[in-house]
């Protein structure tokens, strides 16, 4: 019974963003579908000036729009957090094709529903205020665990935050890497985040036409990643992130062992 008052009251205060550039068709055919079972009354479709409202509002209807004036996904994601009424908010990004569980089965629009009060519930329960899941698709490396007291990333591509008195929101200072921003601060602040290890996005994020694509070249991203990481090792506490070379770029691992003593 008290689950079930608590489902309803996250319910009445909850929206799920989704921010979008240049991907309308790629939107309707993935994340939209995806969300399919959903009622459109809780998703509003976040896009970054008239013109491309024009063209999104053309090509999809019955959704709820937002004009963000930002270029950058951080700054979408902060005016989404900053602009938002609901108490409990999701953000989706617009190239999902699949969520997957722990046995390779995707997840219905009703069964992403009750990930997603779930996700509210065991914030409530645990006093934390950001959960997600794994950025990956491959059931071979997923659990079926939930964690809530140890540093987790939790991928951009879904994230539930919970803005309120007791928390207000957290932006990002950056233009990239805010997933990453999000996790280690929302961490520091609350003393953990919520992570479902069994399921996971699959996209072919850098590949899909649109989005960030539309906005820097592969170039362009690399070097502005390298300052970011730069600056945000230099603020996080030290022993949070270690950073390694690979192939092309750098690879961030949040240190799951970290001690929070700044709760």
């Amino acid at each position: 019974m008290i689950i079930v008052i608590m489902s309803d009251t996250i319910s009445q205060n909850l929206r799920i963003y989704i921010p979008s550039l240049n991907r309308p068709k790629e939107l309707i055919h993935k994340t939209l579908k995806l969300l399919h079972g959903i009622d459109k009354k809780y998703i509003t479709i976040v896009v970054s000036n008239n013109e491309q409202l024009d063209m999104y509002s053309d090509m999809i209807k019955g959704y709820t729009f937002a004009v963000s004036n930002t270029s950058s996904i951080g700054d979408k994601r902060n005016y989404i957090k900053h602009s938002a009424a609901e108490e409990f908010i999701v953000m989706i990004d617009d190239d999902i094709t699949k969520i997957l569980d722990r046995d390779g089965i995707k997840l219905s629009g009703e069964r992403i529903w009750a990930v997603i009060l779930k996700g509210f519930e065991k914030c409530i329960q645990t006093k934390t205020s950001m959960f997600g899941m794994c950025g990956y698709s491959n059931s071979f490396f997923l659990r079926d665990t939930c964690t809530t007291d140890q540093l987790k990333f939790l991928c951009g591509n879904f994230m539930g935050f919970i803005q309120n008195e007791q928390y207000p929101p957290i932006y990002c200072p950056y233009s990239l890497l805010e997933d990453y921003y999000f996790s280690c601060k929302h961490f520091l602040r609350d003393g953990g985040v919520v992570k479902f290890q069994g399921l996971g996005c699959e996209t072919r994020f850098a590949k899909n036409k649109g989005g960030i694509q539309t906005t820097y070249t592969s170039d362009e991203r690399l070097a502005i990643e390298y300052k970011i990481i730069d600056q945000m090792v230099c603020e996080l506490p030290d022993g949070m992130m270690r950073i390694t070379d690979k192939v092309r770029g750098k690879n961030i691992t949040l240190n799951r062992f970290f001690k929070n003593t700044q709760n």
